[in-house]
């Protein structure tokens, strides 16, 4: 079940970018065919708008030639001169009767008093009685007409009367002598125009609708403005001009038009807007068609890619599957090769170690055979020494103490002080063979004669410190300069190994650099010795104990590096240097610790020795 979980999700991450372009393309390709699938509605949208906008242009054109007609007429302008009502009202009645679409023609005078009116009242063209006649306070629409320029026809805003949409219009009246004598104003009934609007139609579209400045519906029939209904479009109605939008109910196809002729009073006037709309119930079918062939095309794609896929997957299992069994011999290789080496290194090691026991076992049977010859006619040098020595001494305190008074003859004196010295120097190199013979003793030493146990290394580290503390002081003294020994804490570190042998590579380690470090070298405030310790933490493999010996003296010739930890190597032949002490510390550490030591030291830049030792000896 893992194998299958494992195929399946192989397989799912493989199809995964197939899926994302067949889907991109799909989703393309839905949007360039449903595109040219709309594309004929759009045109037809596009069309119906202009032809609304042209028949309206059109009775708007003759509605504003009517009003300059009016207003320059020579009959209108010879009466509104003479204030002749009675020739006004025969000039205004026959324009009536010749355009029973007016609803009425008014003449106002300069003051804005109306003082004739004609009208269409039950399709008679009637002059309206004086009684009837209106005052500037009840035509709020004179207010549009303020600014009237000579020859100008301007329009107001749409009015609905008495449920009847109207349209008025004003041309100025001047008479002969260019003086201003009023306006004639044109109340238009626009049904007709809006019936003419509605038999505008185009297969699928909804029928043609007007709206005027404020959004209401002029043409159709709405109970509430379209800010009301669709406040978004409106806006962008408002905002663009011209333009389409498509939302949830189908697509909106939008043109505004000026009800005004260019001129000064154009910048007055407010656009109307036609929208043509294409319904849902149009769009669709022509989305569910076009999603159905786009969605079916991507299925067939992606059982393609699939099929493909799985080919290509089973394939690659048959590539992993020989590259497994090739790979798997080339480890068996691999590891045959790697036993075999190792068996030969081992047999190598092994080889070195017989050769290096066989000579540390001559060797320690020869030092030990030396040792124990040496020590017996030195123990009885040293013995007669001694006893020399102390005669001598009781002698001259026999003779100081007979109380004759006379004293020792020169050549005798001499004598007795050569013999002092002398004897003192015998005991002194007595004592250097000694010293000599025990380092021999600890060169033989054996593994197996030391002792193994848990102990904590910053106990020892305190026992090698007092240890040297004697040593340290007479180094001070013979220096004339501190030599400052740092012991970082250890706390915390506990081994299972030898303390002996660790506490005699570190001590041996602090005494070479005693010996060799500040050599022939001024003494500074800052020499120091110091050891640091650390664990280091591997993963696989034993945790090391990593102690470090530095100092801050002359440090090492790069040409002795390759032979300070060789048996009997010493720069100090002759004064005191037996070459011991190194090679001790590194056969502690290889062979009794089971570690390693290793140097590293400029001239003049001090010497640095690092051990490292498993917590746990071999």
């Amino acid at each position: 079940m893992s194998g299958r979980r494992d195929e399946l999700r192989i397989l799912g991450l493989r199809m995964l970018p197939w899926l994302l372009v067949i889907g991109l393309i799909a989703a393309l390709s839905y949007l360039r065919l449903l595109d040219l699938r709309l594309a004929p509605l759009r045109g037809q949208a596009r069309t119906l708008l202009e032809q609304g906008v042209a028949l309206t242009a059109a009775e708007l054109a003759e509605l504003s030639r009517s009003a300059l007609v009016l207003g320059q007429s020579t009959a209108i302008g010879s009466a509104a001169a003479g204030g002749d009502t009675s020739a006004m009202g025969i000039a205004l009645l026959t324009y009536t009767r010749a355009f029973p679409r007016h609803a009425e023609i008014a003449w106002i005078d300069e003051t804005g008093r109306e003082r004739v009116r004609a009208e269409h009242v039950d399709g008679l063209a009637l002059l309206a009685a004086p009684s009837s006649l209106r005052r500037p306070a009840q035509m709020p629409w004179l207010a549009h007409f303020d600014d009237l320029l000579p020859a100008e026809a301007r329009f107001t805003p749409l009015e609905n009367l008495a449920g009847r949409h109207a349209l008025r219009v004003a041309s100025p009246i001047y008479d002969a002598g260019g003086r201003l004598r009023g306006m004639v104003v044109i109340t238009h009934d626009l049904q007709a125009t809006m019936a003419r609007l509605a038999r505008l139609d185009a297969p699928g579209l909804a029928p043609l609708r007007l709206y005027d400045s404020a959004g209401r519906a002029v043409s159709v029939s709405e109970p509430q403005a379209l800010e009301q209904t669709d406040a978004e479009l409106w806006q962008q109605m408002r905002d663009h001009g011209r333009g389409r939008r498509e939302g949830a109910q189908g697509m909106w196809y939008y043109q505004d038009f000026m009800p005004t002729e260019p001129g000064p009073g154009r910048l007055a006037t407010r656009p109307w807007y036609f929208v043509a709309q294409v319904p849902q119930d149009t769009v669709a079918p022509l989305r569910e068609v076009s999603a159905w062939q786009c969605g079916g095309g991507a299925l067939l794609a992606a059982l393609a890619a699939l099929a493909l896929t799985r080919r290509r997957r089973q394939a690659e299992r048959e590539r992993e599957r020989l590259l497994a069994d090739l790979q798997a011999n080339h480890q068996a290789l691999a590891a045959a090769k790697a036993q075999a080496e190792d068996s030969l290194e081992r047999l190598r090691h092994l080889h070195d170690e017989l050769v290096r026991a066989e000579k540390l076992a001559s060797l320690g049977l020869l030092v030990a055979g030396v040792a124990h010859e040496l020590n017996t006619p030195l123990g009885s040098v040293g013995m007669t020494a001694s006893t020399l020595t102390r005669r001598l001494d009781e002698l001259r305190r026999s003779l100081n103490d007979s109380g004759t008074g006379t004293a020792l003859p020169a050549p005798v004196l001499r004598l007795l002080d050569n013999q002092r010295t002398g004897l003192e120097i015998i005991t002194h190199g007595l004592e250097r063979a000694g010293q000599v013979i025990r380092l021999f003793k600890q060169l033989a030493t054996d593994r197996g004669a030391v002792e193994r146990r848990h102990f904590e290394l910053d106990g020892l580290l305190r026992d090698v410190q007092r240890l040297l503390a004697p040593r340290l002081a007479e180094e001070r003294r013979q220096r004339a300069g501190p030599i400052v020994l740092r012991i970082a804490p250890a706390t915390g570190i506990a081994l299972d190994s030898y303390p002996g042998p660790l506490g005699q590579v570190v001590e041996n380690l602090i005494a070479n650099a005693l010996m060799h470090a500040f050599e022939d070298r001024a003494p500074e405030p800052d020499d120091q010795i110091r050891v640091d310790s650390r664990i280091e933490r591997q993963d696989g493999a034993p945790d090391m104990l990593v102690l470090e010996v530095a100092d801050n003296g002359r440090g090492i010739d790069p040409l002795l590096l390759p032979r300070i930890f060789d048996p009997f190597f010493t720069t100090r032949r002759g004064r005191g240097g037996t070459g011991i002490g190194l090679h001790l510390c590194h056969h502690f550490c290889t062979e009794v610790l089971g570690g390693r030591i290793l140097v590293d030291s400029q001239p003049g830049q001090g010497c640095r020795f690092t051990v490292r030792i498993p917590l746990q000896a071999p």
